[in-house]
């Protein structure tokens, strides 16, 4: 704040006259702008291109504002509170940081030093957040920013009478039936780097059989003993018996959670369902509102006959310490669906209902 005494009154407005020119050109000389910046949906395993101009809009007429550098570039990544940078630029020179090496590049800066577009390679779910590209100039300095929400689940399926009795077929055939496609090896390689983990051998698109592991242990190891990596029996007979991982992206719908007292079977949860004006939702439309966001520790009836909850947040009483949709299994090793028990139900229903 400038206080101006009586005596000095010229000499203090014409101050703040300079200041408010000094402030305007400040304000108005750099600008960056992300065009058209709503939330951003972007695929796993696919790429993610974000637009990003910068302009110089007038020559600062204030001396100490004479720009002798040339403009420095930041491409960062903001989630959970956390900033990770992900690029730097200045001049010809582009850096970009260790982590993302091979996945991060500036799209059109060789040509134009105001195009700073950032294309970033084989998106994995940690890729979801806030992505803000700033620009330094001189003493100016300015930055926009995009949210960014990677979709897309690769998820373990199995039978409901038993571990490993799918052939080719029928694993893609039932991928279908629940709403979803059978998942390609390089589906299956973003949801590894994203954490995923699954100690199933399974069925993908190009008919091999694979299955990602990040902590080896016995009974684990596959091909790749000792290391972590997405195991590859490689190419097999149509005929073989294994379990499938299935894809699923977006729903266009709604998944919701209901319940009553007593609970229901499966034919009274259809029942409910069918009096909400939807259905059960199916195992893949579960899956999807869980990566949109879907959080309820209630399992309940889908309609494949299995029983399943979706967990955001984790917590030991609501399936472990991690996130994803949890299965109730009928035995033990984790195989059978459930019998006429009571449970909750998830149902779906669509945007025309």
């Amino acid at each position: 704040m400038y206080c101006c005494v009586p005596s000095a009154s010229l000499s203090c407005h014409l101050l703040i006259s300079i200041i408010l020119v000094f402030s305007s050109d400040e304000t108005t000389f750099l600008q960056v702008t992300i065009p058209d910046s709503p939330p951003v949906s972007a695929i796993l395993g696919g790429s993610l291109t974000l637009p990003c101009l910068v302009s110089l809009s007038r020559t600062p007429s204030l001396g100490r504002h004479a720009v002798l550098t040339q403009p420095r570039v930041k491409w960062s990544f903001l989630s959970s509170n956390r900033e990770t940078e992900i690029l730097v630029a200045r001049g010809e020179r582009v850096k970009v940081s260790e982590l993302y090496k091979g996945r991060a590049s500036l799209l059109n800066y060789a040509a134009s030093s105001a195009d700073l577009t950032l294309r970033l390679d084989e998106l994995i779910h940690n890729d979801t957040g806030f992505y803000r590209c700033e620009v330094q100039h001189g003493l100016e300095d300015a930055h926009d920013q995009a949210q960014v929400k990677v979709k897309g689940v690769v998820f373990h399926y199995r039978h409901t009478s038993s571990r490993y009795a799918f052939t080719f077929d029928e694993a893609k055939d039932t991928c279908e039936d629940i709403g979803a496609q059978i998942a390609s090896p390089e589906q299956l390689m973003s949801a590894y780097r994203s954490g995923y983990e699954q100690c199933d051998a399974g069925w993908l698109s190009d008919r091999s059989v694979r299955y990602p592991i990040q902590m080896p242990r016995e009974g684990c190891f596959g091909d790749m003993d000792g290391l972590p990596g997405v195991r590859n029996y490689g190419m097999m007979d149509n005929d073989e018996l294994y379990d499938v991982y299935c894809y699923v992206e977006n729903i266009h719908g709604e998944v919701f959670h209901g319940s009553s007292p007593q609970r229901f079977n499966l034919s009274e949860a259809k029942t409910y369902c069918e009096q909400q004006r939807a259905q059960l939702a199916t195992t893949g439309q579960l899956y999807a509102a869980w990566n949109d966001g879907l959080n309820h520790c209630s399992p309940g009836w889908l309609a494949d006959g299995s029983v399943r909850y979706p967990i955001v947040t984790p917590r030991e009483r609501c399936g472990g310490s991690e996130p994803g949709v949890k299965t109730v299994y009928r035995f033990s090793n984790q195989t059978g669906f459930p019998p006429q028990t009571r449970h909750d139900a998830y149902c779906f229903r669509g945007p025309e209902s």
